[in-house]
């Protein structure tokens, strides 16, 4: 089984080079997470989301997006076993693969969504490899059959861990929902503000002509009486 593994892993190194992918392993049964970073200004108010590639040509089946609601982003979306969470003012996706299976190993893809289009943020290879202590084969792997060499190609093998509890709220994406709340309510506050110090305003210019008139009513009556003396 050495050899055998080892050729699967050259064969994989060489084409994600070709594809410029980023080649994951994890052992089946543990959970992967994988980062996928993106300029904030350019990807800004953009929905996320996790797709596998099926076929080569073929589309890229989306398997779970970020919240509907991209100020609520760094909320939580699960779908299955699968996690994704963005941190939009950090500029980080963050997708978790929890108890991974050989059916899981293929082509994946991180994309920034505009409209009906979608931009590629980075390409991933996930390799789910058999438990050292299970003699159950990993299963059939799909992987593109083009292959080529282009120099530069990001390339990087890792094995996940075990992840235990829940993934933490990013800190800067909930801080911008927390200014954003706050900003609704001092505007709030400045238009009511506002709107009471106009009808004072208004309110007041009837109250000076009412006590005018009241004064010279008044001075009136006190001049008919001397004239009457």
């Amino acid at each position: 089984m050495e050899p055998l593994h080892l050729f699967l892993l050259l064969l994989v190194t060489e084409l994600s080079q070709a594809l410029n992918t980023t080649v994951l392993q994890a052992v089946a049964g543990q959970s992967l997470r994988i980062s996928c970073t993106y300029d904030t200004f350019k990807h800004w108010g953009r929905r996320k989301a996790w797709c596998r590639q099926l076929r080569e040509e073929g589309p890229c089946q989306r398997v779970v997006s970020t919240h509907s609601v991209w100020v609520l982003a760094f909320l939580r979306v699960r779908n299955g076993s699968t996690v994704i969470t963005d941190d939009t003012l950090a500029g980080t996706l963050t997708i978790t693969l929890r108890n991974l299976q050989a059916g899981d190993s293929g082509l994946y893809q991180c994309q920034s969504l505009r409209g009906g289009e979608a931009d590629v943020l980075r390409k991933v290879l996930v390799e789910v490899l058999a438990d050292p202590l299970d003699d159950q084969d990993a299963g059939d792997l799909w992987v593109p059959e083009e292959a080529g060499s282009f120099e530069g190609a990001q390339v990087e093998h890792s094995t996940s861990r075990s992840q235990s509890g829940e993934i933490s709220f990013p800190p800067t994406s909930l801080l911008l929902l927390l200014a954003c709340i706050l900003f609704s309510k001092l505007l709030t506050a400045s238009i009511l503000w506002a709107v009471a110090r106009r009808r004072q305003k208004l309110q007041t210019p009837v109250a000076s002509e009412l006590d005018c008139g009241h004064a010279a009513g008044h001075q009136l009556q006190i001049l008919t009486g001397l004239r009457a003396t």
